[in-house]
C-alpha cells in the first residue's frame, strides 16, 4: 500500500470518527516528543493580565505544553514565538531500594510583558511526588498540598491578584502540569519538585527510569460535543488554554492529558532541550557492573558509592534515561527490609527473592495470543522494534503450541480465524505477514483486547489439552482510556495471562505495568534493536518456568501491607510490599509462603538480619512510598466497581496527611 493512500486512510478514518483527529495524526504520528511544553500566554499589562477571565483556564485543560519550549502568544492567541526553556536538571540520591529525585526547571520571560506559563512534564508512575517549590532569584516560595478545589480556587484568587502563583496537578499517575501566573518581563522563574521513587529489581538487576518525553496518547471515542455536519472539514482553530483533542464519551479529560508537541529532534521544528541528570549511587553492597544503556555516563566511585553523570554534561530529551546496575555474584539479596520513621509510625518496604525451579519442568501445550500495535505513533523505529519481537517470539514457538496474531490500530485483523498449531508452514506464514506490517492510524485499543481475551465454545473444549493460555501484547501504549483498559482485563481475563511488552522510547509505562499486573503476567520494555533478542528471550524463559502463586505473608504483628492481594511471581521477579508496622519498631519472624510448581514453598525472615542487609536500616521516603503505594490499592478500587466518591473519601486524607501530590490533591505555591 502506497505512502498517498495511508497517509488519506488515516485522515479519513480519524477526522470522521472523532473531533480533533486531524490534529491527532500531526502530532501522533511525530515519534520523539519531548518532556516538557510550556506556553506563555501574552496578557499586554499587569491590570490586564489580572483582569483576564478564567474560565478557559479553569477548565482543565493543559494550555498547549510545546515540547520544553515557551511559546509567547499575542493578545488573540492567535500568533506566537518561541522562549527557550532555560535549564532542566535532574538528581537521583538512590539508597537501597528508594531513590529521591529532584527535578529543577528554569524559565526566562524575554518579553516586556506579564504572562503565564503552563507546560505538562512525565514523572514515573510509582512517584510519590512530596515536594515543590517556587524560586524567584533569592525568595523561596514553598508548595504546599491542598485538595484540588481549594487549590485551583487559590491559584485563581492569587492570579487575579497580580500575585507569583504555581499550581502543580496531577493528570495521570505519569503525566503531571504546572501553570506559573504573572511572570515579570525578564524575570526567570525556577520550579523544583521532589519524589520519592521504588527502585526496581528483576534477574538480579536493579534498575531506575526517568521518562524524559511524552508519547502522544490516542483519544478513542465519539467527541462530547460532536460537529453538526460530520461531512464538514473540522476547524483546526488555536486555543491556547486546551490540549489538542477534544474531550469524548470515552476520554472526558482528553484535553487535559494532550499536550501538544514538537516533531521529533533532528527536524527543522525541533527544539533543543538540554537535560542535566546527576546521581548518587549507594547501595551497601559491592557492585559488578553499573550503565545507562541508551546514554553515555561518566562513573567515579569513593568508598562503595558511585557518583554518574553524562558523559557530555547534557543531553537532549527525546528519550527516557535509565539507570542499571547489578551486584557481583553472590552479594544480590534474597531478602531485604527497608525502614523508616515518622511522626512516631515506622514504616517498611520489604524485598523477598523467591528461588527459580529446580529445573524447567517437561512443555507443555500452550496457546499464545500475539496482539501488536500498528498504530500511527509505533511509526519509525518503534515497529521495526515490534517485527524483530515478533519475528524472534515466533521463532520459539514450540510444535505443540498453538498460535496466533492480532494486529490493530483504527480497526484490528487477525492473522488466522481462529489458533492455529505452530507448524513450520504456520509459523513461516506468521513471519510474512509480520514482515509487512505498518504503523499507520489510530489506536483503538479495547477491541482489539477484547478479541484476543475472548474464548470461543470449541477452545473451551480444548483447555484440558491446552492449560496455558498467554497473551502477549506489544504495544507503546499511548491511550488515554487506561482505566477502561484495565477493567475490560479484569473482567474478561479467565485463565488467561496477559503478558505486556513496551516498546519505543517513551512507551506509557504506567498503562505497560498496570494493565500486566490486572492480566496476572508480567511487563517488558524493549527500548532498542539492541535489545529485543534479550529481551524477548527473557520473556519466553519466564513463560516457560512455573510462576510463585498464592503468596501470603505472616507478619509477627499486625500491619497495613500493600498490594493486599499479593500478585504471581514469575522467574526473576521480586515480593515487593510496603508495610505500615506502627508504633513499635519492626522486630521478631516473618515468614512469606507460597507455591512453586507443584510443590509448597517458605521462606523465614529475621527482620532484624533483614533490615541490616543492604546500606543502612534508615531510608527516608519509605514512608512515602508506603503512602503511595496504598493510593494506588485504593485508586484500583475503581476497576472493580468501587464508588469514585467512595475511593476519594479514603484517598485524600492519606494524601494530605503525607503532603503528596494525587488526583485528588494539587501543590500550590504563592508568594
Amino acid at each position: 500500500m502506497d505512502t498517498q493512500y495511508r497517509v488519506y486512510d488515516c485522515l479519513h478514518n480519524d477526522a470522521r470518527r472523532f473531533g480533533g483527529g486531524i490534529l491527532w495524526l500531526l502530532f501522533r504520528v511525530l515519534p520523539g516528543c519531548l518532556l516538557a511544553g510550556v506556553l506563555l500566554l501574552c496578557l499586554g499589562s499587569l491590570a490586564a493580565f489580572a483582569s483576564a477571565t478564567p474560565a478557559a483556564v479553569e477548565g482543565g485543560g493543559l494550555a498547549n505544553p510545546e515540547s520544553g519550549h515557551m511559546l509567547l502568544y499575542d493578545e488573540q492567541g492567535t500568533s506566537f514565538t518561541a522562549a527557550v526553556l532555560q535549564s532542566s536538571k535532574v538528581h537521583f540520591d538512590i539508597s537501597g531500594m528508594v531513590a529521591t529525585v529532584t527535578l529543577e526547571q528554569a524559565f526566562r520571560n524575554d518579553s516586556g510583558r506579564w504572562l503565564e506559563g503552563v507546560y505538562a512534564f512525565p514523572l514515573p508512575a510509582t512517584a510519590a511526588v512530596r515536594a515543590m517549590e517556587m524560586r524567584l532569584g533569592e525568595r523561596r516560595i514553598i508548595g504546599k498540598i491542598r485538595e484540588r478545589a481549594e487549590a485551583k480556587k487559590i491559584y485563581r484568587e492569587a492570579k487575579a491578584a497580580g500575585k507569583k502563583t504555581s499550581l502543580v496537578e496531577q493528570q495521570r499517575p505519569n503525566l503531571f502540569s504546572n501553570r506559573v501566573a504573572n511572570i515579570a518581563p525578564g524575570e526567570t522563574i525556577v520550579v523544583r519538585l521532589e519524589y520519592v521513587q521504588q527502585v526496581g529489581y528483576q534477574a538480579g538487576q536493579f534498575s531506575l527510569r526517568f521518562p524524559a518525553t511524552i508519547t502522544a496518547r490516542y483519544m478513542p471515542g465519539a467527541p462530547l460535543e460532536a460537529a453538526a455536519d460530520p461531512d464538514e472539514p473540522l476547524a483546526l482553530e488555536v486555543n491556547p488554554y486546551l490540549g489538542w483533542a477534544q474531550p469524548t464519551v470515552e476520554v472526558a479529560d482528553a484535553d487535559a492529558i494532550s499536550p501538544q508537541q514538537y516533531p521529533q529532534p533532528g527536524s527543522e521544528q525541533a527544539p533543543l532541550n538540554p537535560l542535566q541528570v546527576t546521581a548518587r549511587l549507594d547501595m551497601g553492597i559491592p557492585l559488578a557492573k553499573v550503565e545507562a544503556p541508551y546514554h553515555d555516563i561518566t562513573l567515579t566511585r569513593r568508598a562503595g558509592v558511585y557518583d554518574i553523570g553524562l558523559a557530555s554534561g547534557v543531553s537532549e530529551m527525546d528519550r527516557d534515561f535509565v539507570l542499571a546496575w547489578q551486584p557481583v555474584t553472590g552479594a544480590a539479596p534474597t531478602a531485604a527490609l527497608f525502614t523508616e520513621a515518622v511522626a512516631g509510625e515506622h514504616y517498611g518496604l520489604l524485598l523477598v527473592v523467591p528461588p527459580a525451579a529446580d529445573r524447567a519442568p517437561p512443555p507443555v501445550p500452550r496457546e499464545i495470543i500475539f496482539v501488536v500495535d500498528t498504530s500511527g505513533s509505533m511509526g519509525g523505529l518503534s515497529i521495526r522494534q515490534a517485527r524483530s519481537s515478533l519475528d524472534r517470539a515466533l521463532r520459539a514457538l514450540r510444535p505443540e503450541d498453538r498460535f496466533n496474531i492480532i494486529e490493530f490500530n483504527s480497526t484490528h485483523r487477525a492473522l488466522y480465524r481462529r489458533p492455529l498449531p505452530a507448524t513450520a508452514e504456520h509459523v513461516q506464514r506468521a513471519l510474512e505477514f509480520v514482515n509487512q506490517l505498518q504503523a499507520r492510524g489510530g489506536t483503538e485499543m479495547l477491541p482489539a483486547l477484547r478479541a484476543a481475551l475472548a474464548v470461543s465454545g470449541d477452545d473451551d473444549l480444548l483447555q484440558e489439552r491446552l492449560p496455558l493460555r498467554q497473551v502477549i501484547f506489544i504495544t507503546d501504549g499511548a491511550v488515554g482510556n487506561e482505566e477502561a483498559l484495565f477493567e475490560e482485563i479484569s473482567t474478561r481475563l479467565g485463565t488467561s495471562r496477559l503478558f505486556t511488552v513496551g516498546i519505543g522510547a517513551a512507551p506509557n509505562s504506567w498503562f505497560m505495568r498496570e494493565a500486566a499486573r490486572h492480566g496476572r503476567g508480567t511487563h517488558t520494555h524493549i527500548g532498542s534493536l539492541e535489545e529485543v533478542a534479550e529481551r524477548m528471550d527473557g520473556l519466553f524463559a519466564q513463560l516457560a518456568r512455573p510462576a510463585v502463586v498464592d503468596l501470603e505473608i505472616d507478619w509477627p504483628v499486625p500491619v497495613e501491607a500493600w498490594p493486599q492481594r499479593i500478585p504471581d511471581l514469575y522467574l526473576g521477579e521480586p515480593l515487593l510490599v510496603a508495610v505500615k508496622f506502627g508504633p513499635a519498631p519492626p522486630a521478631g519472624e516473618l515468614v512469606v509462603r507460597g507455591r512453586l510448581g507443584e510443590a509448597d514453598w517458605a521462606q523465614r525472615i529475621q527482620i532484624a538480619a533483614a533490615s541490616e542487609s543492604l546500606a543502612d536500616t534508615a531510608h527516608k521516603g519509605v514512608a512515602s512510598l508506603w503512602a503511595r503505594h496504598k493510593i494506588a490499592g485504593l485508586l484500583d478500587e475503581r476497576v472493580r466497581g468501587r464508588s469514585p466518591d467512595a475511593v476519594r473519601a479514603d484517598v485524600l486524607p492519606i494524601a494530605l496527611q503525607h503532603q503528596l501530590l494525587s488526583p485528588y490533591t494539587s501543590f500550590i505555591a504563592v508568594e
